[in-house]
């Protein structure tokens, strides 16, 4: 594994960095993201594995700097008949899935979501933490298939499908 320490980290110009208490606020063209640095300070982290800690504050700080430059996106597909998205309300996610009813979908305030094809979905965060959350329970409502390939995917997640039994 590389160490994380023999990195330079560039900071973009248009990134602005301030303190507030024990939060590390970050502003960029896309937003603002607040990650909490009070553990830095902690007892528990001078008397723990230092190196660990930091390397993990590290990868978050990098995450956020992308996220408030340039966002993360995530594309998901509906494959299967009648596996669509049916509407994309102001707050809410309206989704054909098989069932007998309408899945109705709660949308995060920092997610973006646009639908180019009724069976493609689209969404953009600065939290990738926030997005792959969203994702996954998204994916969950429909979990793939495993005989026949359908449900809901990532775009290029690679699905193996088994071979149903023969008489």
């Amino acid at each position: 594994m590389k160490n994380i320490f023999k990195l330079n980290l560039t900071l973009p110009s248009e990134v602005k960095l301030c303190t507030k208490e024990n939060y590390l606020f970050a502003k960029g063209p896309l937003g603002s993201i607040c990650l909490d640095i009070s553990f830095l300070s902690s007892s528990v982290f001078l008397s723990g594995n230092k190196k660990t800690q930091y390397s993990s504050f590290f990868r978050l700080f990098q995450k956020a700097l992308i996220g408030i430059n340039l966002g993360f996106v995530t594309r998901l597909v509906f494959v299967g008949v009648d596996f669509t998205i049916e509407a994309i309300e102001k707050d809410f996610l309206k989704l054909k899935l098989g069932f007998s009813h309408f899945v109705y979908v709660k949308i995060p305030p920092h997610i973006n979501i646009v639908s180019p094809k009724k069976s493609l979905l689209v969404l953009k965060s600065i939290d990738e933490q926030l997005l792959k959350e969203f994702c996954s329970k998204l994916c969950a409502f429909k979990a793939p298939n495993i005989y026949k390939g359908k449900g809901v995917l990532y775009k290029n997640q690679v699905l193996i499908i088994k071979e149903t039994k023969k008489k």
